[in-house]
């Protein structure tokens, strides 16, 4: 995950360590200094610059470090690199003894504004990106996982990696469809829309439940409304839950980019939300 001392910075470290707690994974804390700036003198100004930055990124590390709870294995990580999107990516791709990052955890600047970082992030990464909501409090584990999946083409990686955490990490997955008909949408347009949505997602629950063992349900919901916020506030959410959605169809293959669903839904989640590349090939969650 990447470290900021703002307080983004601190909701990053919250979600990366519920998440770690629920998957066992170990927590790589990252802070990104730019490039060296080449010096050809230890008095130099750029010599002087550059030792000043360094030290004050191993204070925002330690300080980083010092919030990580007890229980989550971790280690802080010093990286240059010409941006910190490039510095993340650049990090997560390095093979380690667990081979690549499984996810990039990034805070959000608040509900309504991704904030550089994490836009970045969403137009390139290879990896799932974990936006944290702001103020996000840490949770003693993610106790279910909900799979925001339409009924476009595309939809199977995302269900792939939800199924797959569910029994990584043994929550409930409920799979969750959307239908916002519009403020002058009809009667029938709702129940048509709905209909549709309902056979879609139990179509996909009755596969996912092959899959996954008997102590991690799988559910259905759907949220109704006239806007996607007032489906998605239709919708029962608890503060330890996450919601996953795939990345659009016009992204790259293997690479991120936020839909404009997806982007009205994180404005109004009050939880985090995974996003899921294209064409996205998970080891261990």
């Amino acid at each position: 995950m990447g470290y900021g001392p703002q307080q983004r910075g601190i909701d990053a470290i919250n979600l990366a360590s519920t998440l770690a707690r629920s998957s066992g994974a170990h927590l790589d804390l990252v802070v990104v200094l730019p490039d060296d700036t080449p010096t050809f003198h230890m008095y130099s100004p750029d010599h002087a610059y550059n030792t000043e930055l360094r030290r004050q990124a191993e204070e925002w590390l330690a300080d980083g470090l010092a919030q990580v709870p007890g229980d989550v294995a971790t280690e802080g990580h010093l990286v240059n690199a010409e941006s910190i999107s490039e510095g993340l990516m650049a990090k997560a791709d390095e093979p380690g003894e667990g081979g690549d990052a499984g996810m990039i955890v990034v805070g959000t600047s608040h509900h309504v504004r991704l904030g550089s970082i994490a836009d970045a992030l969403l137009h390139s990464a290879s990896v799932p990106v974990a936006l944290t909501p702001a103020e996000y409090e840490p949770q003693p584990a993610i106790t279910r996982i909900t799979c925001a999946t339409g009924v476009r083409e595309g939809h199977e990686v995302l269900v792939k990696f939800a199924i797959q955490a569910a029994c990584e990490w043994k929550v409930p997955l409920r799979l969750m469809s959307l239908v916002a008909v519009g403020e002058d949408g009809s009667e029938e347009r709702r129940r048509e829309w709905s209909e549709l949505a309902e056979l879609h997602i139990s179509t996909i629950a009755q596969k996912a439940q092959e899959q996954i063992p008997a102590e991690c349900p799988v559910t259905t919901v759907v949220g109704h409304g006239s806007t996607l916020p007032e489906a998605i506030n239709a919708l029962e959410i608890s503060p330890s839950e996450i919601v996953m959605v795939g990345s659009s169809r016009l992204a790259q293959p293997r690479r991120l980019f936020l839909g404009r669903t997806a982007t009205k839904m994180m404005r109004v989640l009050p939880v985090p939300m995974i996003v899921v590349p294209r064409d996205y090939d998970a080891g261990a969650v």
